[in-house]
């Protein structure tokens, strides 16, 4: 009977214990934590630049290089432009005449004056010189020469005259040209060309060809249908 109570005693302590365990598996679970529902979002960085390509060129004189010929990648250099080059020339200018002051229209008497082709015609130095009125027979032209028309005289429709003194030599040459007077100065340095150019029939003295100084010849500038 003892073995009986022992037994009751055992299975009542499994009971016990059974139920004791299967209490934990009709407990109910903890809650699950909720669940993030966004979507992450990774910010890109931008690309970093593309390496600019490197080309291998051939060193000069090697194999492959067209003998240092570079004409085909080297772009052609244009040619410098040629430098102005200095000029001693320099054109003198005359200022206009002041407000209120007019050309002269009178005859301007001009003394004779030396240099630049403009002489005094006195015939220093020449031998043989004689006055024209002292002359047995006087020169006589054979070539003449016109004045070339200023066109600052010509555009302005301005005439006048210009009276050239002069020496004719024994060989018929004109020597020593000066103005003796001018209507207008513009007209005077064409009218001194044009006289330096003549030739003439040198005059005569006792049977000899002469120097005569004291030649006169008139210059006239005048426009065609005035």
């Amino acid at each position: 009977m003892k073995r009986d109570i022992l037994i009751g005693i055992a299975v009542a302590f499994a009971l016990h214990g059974g139920l004791a365990l299967s209490g934990n598996f009709f407990t109910s679970a903890p809650p699950s934590a909720p669940i993030d529902d966004t979507i992450p979002v990774i910010e890109l960085l931008p690309p970093p630049p593309p390496e600019p390509e490197l080309f291998d060129l051939p060193e000069p004189g090697s194999e492959g290089g067209g003998g240092g010929d570079l004409s085909d990648i080297v772009p052609p250099m244009q040619a410098d432009n040629p430098a102005p080059t200095a000029s001693s020339f320099v054109q003198r200018i005359q200022p206009p005449p002041p407000p209120g002051i007019e050309r002269p229209t009178g005859v301007i008497v001009i003394p004779g004056r030396a240099g630049a082709g403009i002489g005094t015609g006195l015939g220093d130095g020449f031998k043989n010189l004689f006055d024209l009125a002292t002359l047995d027979h006087p020169p006589v032209p054979r070539v003449q020469i016109r004045p070339v028309y200023p066109h600052e005289m010509s555009r302005a429709g301005i005439n006048g005259e210009v009276l050239v003194g002069f020496i004719v030599d024994s060989e018929g040459n004109v020597r020593d040209p000066y103005v003796i007077r001018s209507t207008h100065r513009e007209f005077e340095v064409e009218a001194l060309r044009a006289a330096a150019r003549w030739k003439f029939k040198p005059g005569r003295k006792n049977g000899a060809d002469v120097s005569t100084r004291n030649v006169q010849l008139p210059f006239e500038f005048k426009l065609s249908g005035k």
